[in-house]
């Protein structure tokens, strides 16, 4: 890791709670980005297969 970013590290690492917040505020503002986690969207299931009939009688 670069000293430039060692020292980044250390400065984040150094704020407390709210401050941390602001930063995260701020830098989404100045990049349009967010922060917020990608939420995983289940496929939609293709047409269900019809059920296998269930085996009742056997031989022994």
């Amino acid at each position: 890791m670069s000293e430039k970013v060692e020292k980044l590290v250390e400065d984040v690492k150094a704020l407390s709670v709210l401050e941390l917040s602001e930063l995260v505020k701020a830098l989404e503002d100045e990049f349009g980005v967010s922060a917020a986690a990608p939420v995983a969207v289940a496929a939609a299931p293709a047409a269900a297969a019809p059920a296998a009939e269930e085996k009742t009688e056997f031989d022994v």
